[in-house]
C-alpha cells in the first residue's frame, strides 16, 4: 500500500468519523407547525412528522398555556404544555436542565399566559391532544408573543375567549379556547361533509360541553 493510498483511506476514515458524530442541525420549529396544519391528506402529514422526526427544533412564541411541577428519577422539573401561534397547535413538553428551570424562575418568573423560546428534538405527534411532542427541550430564552396571536392571547388566557371562528357554513360557529382539541377533527369532518357538515359537528360538541359545564356547576354549588 503506497503512502498516497494510506493517506486517502485516513482521510475518508476522518470525514466519515466527522459524519457519525456531527450533530444534527437544528430546523425551524414554527415552520414544521405550520406544514403540519397545512398538509391536506394523513398521508402527506405523517410524511412531515417523519421528515422532522429525530431532530431539534426551534420553536418561538410559544405561549404557557398549562405548568406542573413534576419528579423525573428524583430531580424537579416542570412538564409545559405551550400553543403555537401560527398553526394554533399545542406543544408538550418537560423541562429537567437545571439552566433552563433556573431561567423559567428568573424575574419575573414565567407563568401561565408568558411566551419563551424552547429548542427540543421533536419525537412525534399525539393526535388526540394536537400537540407536537418534544424531548430534552432547552429553554432559549423568554420571548415575546406573536404578532398572530388573537387579542384575547396577549394576556392571561381566557379559557372562554374566542379561540377560532368558522364563517364558511350556513351559520358562524365561534370555538373557545377550552375547546380547541375539536380543531383536530376538522380535517376528516369537511371531507365527509364540507362546510356545512363541520358547523353541525361544531354546534353539536360546543353544546354538549356547555351541558357538561353547566351540570358540573350546578352539582359544586349543591356541595357548598
Amino acid at each position: 500500500m503506497t503512502a498516497m493510498t494510506k493517506y486517502a483511506l485516513l482521510s475518508a476514515t476522518v470525514l466519515l468519523s466527522l459524519v457519525v458524530v456531527a450533530p444534527a442541525a437544528t430546523s425551524n420549529g414554527n415552520e414544521f407547525a405550520l406544514a403540519y396544519v397545512e398538509a391536506k391528506t394523513p398521508a402527506a402529514r405523517k410524511a412531515v412528522v417523519d421528515d422532522a422526526q429525530g431532530r431539534p427544533h426551534f420553536f418561538r412564541y410559544l405561549q404557557i398555556m398549562e405548568m406542573e411541577p413534576v419528579k423525573e428519577d428524583g430531580h424537579d422539573g416542570l412538564r409545559i404544555t405551550a400553543f403555537e401561534p401560527s398553526s394554533y397547535l399545542d406543544v408538550k413538553f418537560t423541562v429537567m436542565m437545571t439552566v433552563s428551570l433556573s431561567l423559567l424562575k428568573s424575574d419575573p418568573v414565567s407563568k401561565v399566559g408568558d411566551a419563551i423560546a424552547v429548542t427540543g428534538k421533536l419525537i412525534g405527534f399525539d393526535p388526540k391532544q394536537n400537540a407536537i411532542v418534544l424531548e430534552s427541550p432547552i429553554v432559549r430564552h423568554k420571548d415575546r408573543l406573536s404578532p398572530k396571536v388573537g387579542k384575547e392571547l396577549l394576556g392571561e388566557v381566557n379559557p372562554g375567549a374566542t379561540f377560532y371562528s368558522y364563517t364558511e357554513g350556513p351559520r358562524p360557529v365561534k370555538l373557545e379556547f377550552r375547546d380547541r382539541d375539536l380543531l383536530v377533527h376538522r380535517d376528516e369532518v369537511l371531507a365527509k361533509g364540507g362546510p356545512k357538515g363541520w358547523m353541525e359537528f361544531l354546534e353539536k360538541e360546543i353544546a354538549k360541553r356547555k351541558q357538561q359545564r353547566a351540570a358540573g356547576g350546578a352539582k359544586e354549588g349543591g356541595q357548598r
